[in-house]
């Protein structure tokens, strides 16, 4: 076994390897760039060493640097953990000619199988069906117009090399097949340094399922079943699941054996995962993907079997310790991966400081960290805060684990995918298992999980309707003069930007007890009985001062709002945190033009702003240019992502602030329009 093992990469998969180390009684080693000095993953290991500034091109897909590092460092091996040079052919003969072991496939397998197309022709040589499409050498942008007139629309325009949604398109109609193209392409060259791209055709209501496949030295190939990873936002996986509720034995059977022929005929070692898509009892091979997945964790946990320290051991020569027939499921597990992202807002990563991160861990619960609290998230990798995994003895169980983890996070501090994951795993149609890789676009609208849960509107009305907003007087609970007077109380509030009328009214000879009626429009949200019981010092003003205070609310018999923190925030505004999420509830304005004038805002169109953080890729217009709606005018690129930025309407370009390379911030203004 290795003594010293350095990981080749950074957040919560660098923490994952590290830990299987130290089971395992190796030294792990961490390598880190400037934006990592004080990174989880580094904390992580038992050693630390700097290889480069922040941008991933100057440090982490720095080959050679880090080959030099393992061999200053007298370590044994490496271990590529997923992205970055995980899958770099070059990179992994490299490291067995610098006389150190690659924990992976061999170089001459993950050049094989790392091309999608090269992959789809083993495929067909050897019985596994493929979607059609077209996967030639030829790359001219002629011959791939013209192939996808053969293969039909819409079809989807890939990436040869890599994986994760990047250089991947979907084509729904020939005009914007070309811009579609050189994008994929474009994005592909970033990424993986390899602009070839495939053509297929688009299923329309496919799942996603793949393999974990395992082979040693020795000649020994199994699989670890099949996950489902269909839920997907621009073709980046969200949930995944083993097994698949959408495969029965059969299906199974038949699945496994063509990602087994696959990999055999590929001479595979090592941990990689064969992907296909299935619609219709049919399954197609995808691609397969020669490193360790983001979501083994789903496969350990229904399988009962450590992945990470495999990989280690057949990298050190070891005969499995498991065969295929003592595989099976032993649990249903399901993971989300947490990103820092604006669901609202098209999905786009967001950066920042984490100012909270906390979470009810029970015994089916398994969470997979890249950070910690006082870590920030910065524009240059992948945004993925961390992997919840939840599992039980059936899916039904895994499901209400997964909601309970979820509901006791609390994550501050910038934007998340929280509620949105909240959202999704309560969704009835994911609770049903009838789901496609299309349920995000089918069932999600921004707006969709924003409606404030109803302790919050409740307990928002309450205190702010019973808040006198006289300063002198003094104990509102004792003062029989205020209690007389305030026998019933209407109040206009807001919540998540939505406004709710509130009626409080006393219910006769109780001290504590009210009705509440609470609408939006002419929708009812509640109405029943209300016992309060609110500190004194947080409401008998209005002005909230600062303090936080504990606020215990009953209402229809039950305890809902122990607990829940108070935040100053200043006169007839307050801070509910409620199951790990902060809203703001405040006093609706009157309502009148002057005040309607003030707290509507018109966008003005020919002002373009960066939705996003990261680095101007290309400048495709400048000023003076007429441009029609919706042509590109500026490509970001942040996270591994791009994002174009497209005129609004017809006209001029009038100004044009930034040039490629430039760093934006969200807001900044990257071109101005006149009609």
């Amino acid at each position: 076994m290795f003594k010293k093992l350095l990981i080749a990469n950074r957040g919560e998969i660098a923490a994952r390897v590290a830990r299987a180390c130290s089971a395992l009684g190796i030294t792990s080693v961490a390598v880190y760039s400037d934006a990592d000095r004080q990174a989880l993953h580094v904390r992580a290991c038992d050693e630390s060493y700097y290889i480069g500034p922040a941008p991933a091109a100057e440090s982490y897909l720095r080959g050679d640097k880090i080959i030099e590092v393992a061999l200053a460092a007298s370590c044994d091996a490496i271990h590529p953990g997923y992205g970055f040079l995980s899958e770099n052919a070059r990179f992994a003969q490299a490291v067995l000619d610098a006389g150190l072991a690659w924990v992976g496939p061999s170089p001459e397998a993950i050049s094989l199988m790392g091309s999608k197309i090269e992959s789809k022709r083993l495929a067909e040589r050897n019985g596994v069906p493929v979607v059609p499409g077209y996967f030639g050498d030829e790359q001219s942008i002629d011959r791939l117009v013209s192939e996808a007139g053969r293969v039909g629309f819409p079809l989807l325009v890939k990436a040869s090399a890599g994986g994760g949604g990047k250089g991947m398109r979907v084509v729904e109609q020939p005009s914007v097949l070309v811009e579609a193209i050189e994008g994929a392409q474009r994005e592909a060259l970033a990424a993986f340094g390899d602009r070839s791209v495939m053509l297929e055709k688009y299923l329309a209501e496919p799942r996603h399922i793949e393999v974990q496949v395992l082979g040693d030295q020795h000649g020994n190939l199994i699989h670890l079943g099949e996950r489902d990873c269909s839920i997907q936002r621009r073709h980046q996986k969200v949930v995944e699941e083993s097994p698949s509720p959408a495969i029965d034995n059969e299906i199974r059977a038949r699945i496994t054996s063509s990602a087994l022929a696959l990999a055999r005929a590929a001479g595979y070692t090592n941990a990689g995962t064969v992907e296909f898509i299935f619609q219709g009892g049919e399954y197609y091979f995808l691609e397969m993907n020669t490193r360790l997945q983001v979501e083994h964790p789903v496969t350990e946990e229904a399988i009962g079997f450590d992945i990470v320290q495999a990989q280690i051991r057949v990298a050190a020569g070891e005969r499995f310790a498991l065969d295929q027939e003592s595989v099976h499921f032993g649990k249903h597990a399901i993971e989300v991966r947490l990103y820092a992202e604006d669901p609202e807002r098209g999905f786009l990563p967001s950066t920042g400081t984490i100012t909270q991160l906390s979470a009810r861990i029970g015994p089916n619960i398994r969470i997979d960290a890249g950070v910690d609290r006082g870590d920030a998230i910065s524009p240059y990798y992948d945004p993925m805060i961390a992997k919840i995994i939840a599992s039980g003895e059936d899916r039904s169980e895994a499901i209400r684990a997964m909601r309970d983890a979820l509901g006791s996070l609390e994550l501050r501090g910038l934007n998340t995918n929280l509620d949105f994951l909240r959202w999704l795993v309560a969704h009835p149609q994911f609770e049903s298992g009838d789901f496609s890789t299309r349920f995000i676009e089918r069932y999600y609208t921004p707006g969709a999980f924003a409606a404030p849960p109803i302790e919050i509107l409740v307990g928002g009305a309450a205190i702010l309707t019973l808040a006198p907003s006289h300063k002198d007087v003094k104990d509102p609970w004792t003062n029989i003069a205020w209690r007389q007077a305030q026998q019933q109380i209407p109040c206009r509030f807001q919540v998540e930007g939505r406004t709710y009328h509130a009626l409080l009214s006393r219910i006769s000879g109780q001290e504590s007890r009210w009705q509440a009626n609470i609408s939006q429009g002419d929708t009812a949200i509640y109405d029943g009985s209300l016992d309060i019981d609110l500190p004194y010092d947080a409401v008998a003003t209005g002005s909230f001062s600062g303090q936080a205070a504990s606020i215990r609310l009953r209402f229809d018999g039950n305890d809902a709002l122990r607990n829940v923190i108070l935040a100053g925030r200043g006169d007839c505004e307050c801070t509910l945190a409620w199951q790990g999420r902060e809203y703001v509830v405040r006093q609706a304005p009157p309502v009148s033009t002057e005040t309607l004038s003030t707290v509507i805002h018109v966008r003005d169109e020919d002002t373009l702003e960066s939705p996003m953080p990261g680095k101007v890729l290309k400048v495709l217009a400048k000023p003076g240019d007429t441009v029609s709606e919706d042509q590109p005018l500026v490509i970001i690129e942040a996270m591994k992502m791009e994002f174009t930025v497209r005129a609004p309407h017809d006209g001029i370009v009038a100004a044009m602030h930034y040039k490629a390379g430039d760093q934006v911030s969200v807001g900044d203004i990257l071109a101005e329009m006149e009609k």
